[in-house]
């Protein structure tokens, strides 16, 4: 019966309800916005470092990564095809490229400019490393002389899609060696200093011009992500002179501290939004209630108890927050289809390229912020229904 008159009486006062479902719908909605911008900012951000340069992570030897030494080429993997067997047999492991880096100049004929190069297999990882962002040409693929390089190393050397370039470097015995490469691509990965100075040319190309087989690193990419903790101790207790670097550690000036400080901020603004979100919605309650103190005073003088007219205003408070809570997640979701390619931000602090960042809800998020807009609406009806009915009736006939 108490759900019948609530129900009767959520319709019968229609402005007052519509400004309390607007009221709870858009703080529900902002509460999401702000959340799946955020979170999608992180996500495209990590997803960037990943997809574009470093992977998940990476398998170097034992303290290889943080130290310099006289000849690096001394500490590099010995026996890879052994270690490239193991990795690929572990389940959470998707993906592995064998990978070498070395410094070499890059010569047109007129112009020599030094770069780092990566020896990379060409045809593997363009299908994971898709977030290189292309303006001319492609990936290396299958062409066995296919050099790419950076935006700013390209302008530098005023290279095009199909010219020759000659890559000079030093083999591991100290003698001069070059090969002739043919420009397949050129990318803007975002970070400056990667497109000034990075190019990649075959695997087996680099270790020609190095006149060694060795391998520096193993890049990995996991089926998952989360996988990442667990396949690093697993690697750890099987493999104590080798290391697995995440690509928050390989990367740590911006895929970590970028991390940490996107996270810091989204959390002050979702502080921020949640006090004035809970602030409106208490407020819009609040205030539906206040403004019927002589129809609860009614109620009570025809005999009702102060616990049946607490249970009406609970219903109905109930049963406007639901809506209200629906509606603004079928908002905040009607704006994420209305924007597919996601919101396009301008470049953060240290990069030169701009992202479109998609609105990503999490479940977790979407259960805060119903959660939050229903309690709130529910709480402030009772709070507000207490203390009504704490007036005499008389006082209350009088409103």
């Amino acid at each position: 019966m108490l759900a019948k008159f609530g129900i009767r009486n959520i319709k019968r006062n229609q402005r007052r309800t519509v400004v309390a479902l607007g009221t709870i719908g858009v703080g529900v909605f902002g509460l999401l916005l702000i959340q799946g911008f955020f979170t999608g900012l992180l996500y495209t951000h990590s997803q960037n470092s990943i997809h574009s340069r470093h992977g998940h992570g990476q398998i170097t030897t034992k303290g290889y990564w943080d130290q310099p030494f006289e000849k690096p080429i001394n500490h590099w993997l010995t026996n890879p095809s052994a270690l490239l067997k193991e990795l690929k047999a572990d389940p959470r492991v998707e993906h592995v490229f064998p990978r070498v880096q070395f410094f070499a100049l890059l010569s047109n004929g007129n112009t020599h400019v030094a770069g780092r190069g990566q020896g990379v297999l060409g045809p593997e990882e363009s299908v994971f490393f898709n977030q290189m962002n292309f303006v001319a040409g492609g990936p290396i693929g299958t062409r066995k002389d296919g050099l790419v390089l950076g935006q700013g190393l390209a302008k530098a050397l005023n290279a095009k899609i199909g010219d020759s370039l000659t890559v000079l470097g030093q083999t591991v015995h100290g003698t001069l060696n070059g090969i002739d490469t043919t420009v397949t691509g050129i990318f803007n990965v975002g970070f400056k200093e990667a497109d000034d100075m990075l190019f990649q040319i075959q695997l087996d190309q680099a270790q020609l011009l190095l006149e060694s087989d060795k391998i520096e690193s193993m890049v990995l990419g996991l089926k998952q992500e989360n996988d990442w903790q667990g396949f690093s101790q697993d690697f750890a207790d099987k493999y104590p002179m080798l290391e697995a670097l995440s690509v928050y550690q390989i990367d740590f000036v911006w895929a970590e501290n970028g991390r940490l400080f996107l996270t810091a901020l989204m959390n002050l603004f979702r502080g921020i939004f949640l006090g004035v979100i809970l602030l409106a919605i208490y407020n819009s309650a609040s205030n539906t209630i206040l403004e019927r103190k002589r129809e609860l005073g009614m109620l009570r003088a025809n005999g009702e108890s102060k616990a049946s007219v607490i249970g009406l205003l609970v219903i109905e408070g109930a049963t406007i927050a639901s809506l209200g809570v629906l509606l603004g997640v079928v908002l905040a979701f009607m704006v994420n289809f209305l924007i597919p390619g996601g919101i396009i931000m301008p470049p953060t602090p240290g990069t030169n390229r701009a992202l479109a960042i998609p609105l990503h809800f999490e479940m977790s998020a979407v259960v805060l912020a119903m959660l939050t807009g229903a309690l709130t609406a529910i709480l402030a009806t009772l709070l507000s229904a207490l203390q009504v009915l704490k007036l005499p009736i008389a006082t209350a006939l009088k409103s």
